[in-house]
């Protein structure tokens, strides 16, 4: 008797049929090995998607003050030294010795010496002044936010309206400057002695008033000893400046050189 294969389109007799039944059941053992396979290798590379996803998903998500905290160390970096060597670079991103890089409560970036103390004065315009005072009080630097509509206009009118600190002596013509394309405006002096202040002689004193980032104004003022020259002041304002950033905004890391 012979029967009719559907599969292989062929008629076939009793030892056929069973050939062909043998071949079947072969054939569906492989393919259910096959299947099994497949779904083991699905389901591992489910997990490890899984696994890989969440740990994306729980990655912390940039935040941006603003300012870049810590650069990566490369091969040849300063610090090694060579012999001969008297001191090492500044580190990139590090403001130079004796400075460190400080995130103020008011928001804004600076550089200070190290050990100075914050103090705050609450002004009568609204804006806190906020001052980092040497241990031993005679150095001091100063910033806060001014109202007016430039900084040459703010100057002009502290030079005008408000009352001069004894000994008051101005050192050069109010200065209309550029800070990077911005406005800015200094004022350099001396005078013997401030309400708040220690009495410590003649005091020399920058006030640098600028547009920052932005698009707000501050000041920047430092204060010394005028008894010891006048560089340290200059290199005080400079510092202070390069490292400045104001609330909220990203600014370049200053180059340390």
């Amino acid at each position: 008797m012979r029967i009719f294969d559907a599969d292989r389109q062929e008629w076939v007799g009793h030892e056929q049929e069973r050939h062909v039944a043998e071949l079947h059941d072969r054939d569906a053992v492989r393919q259910g090995k096959a299947l099994r396979g497949a779904v083991t290798v699905l389901a591992v590379c489910g997990l490890a998607f899984g696994a890989w996803a969440l740990g994306w998903k729980d990655e912390p998500r940039p935040t941006g003050y603003l300012t870049v905290l810590e650069q990566p160390a490369q091969s040849g970096d300063a610090g090694t030294g060579t012999e001969g060597d008297t001191a090492a670079p500044t580190p990139a991103g590090v403001p130079p010795a004796p400075y460190e890089e400080v995130f103020d409560q008011e928001g804004f970036r600076l550089a200070v010496p190290r050990g100075w103390v914050r103090h705050v004065v609450d002004p009568a315009e609204g804006f806190n002044v906020i001052n980092y005072l040497s241990p031993e009080g005679d150095r001091r630097l100063q910033v806060y936010r001014v109202s007016e509509s430039s900084p040459y206009e703010s100057l002009r009118t502290w030079l005008d309206e408000t009352p001069m600190p004894g000994g008051f002596d101005q050192l050069a013509p109010l200065q209309r400057m550029d800070d990077a394309g911005r406005p800015a405006a200094r004022l350099e002096y001396v005078a013997e002695k401030f309400k708040d202040g220690p009495d410590s002689g003649t005091w020399h004193v920058i006030d640098h008033r600028f547009e920052a980032v932005d698009g707000e104004l501050y000041a920047l003022a430092v204060y010394g000893s005028d008894t010891d020259g006048r560089d340290d002041e200059e290199e005080f304002i400079a510092t202070a400046l390069s490292w400045f950033c104001p609330p909220d905004e990203i600014c370049p890391e200053p180059d340390t050189g």
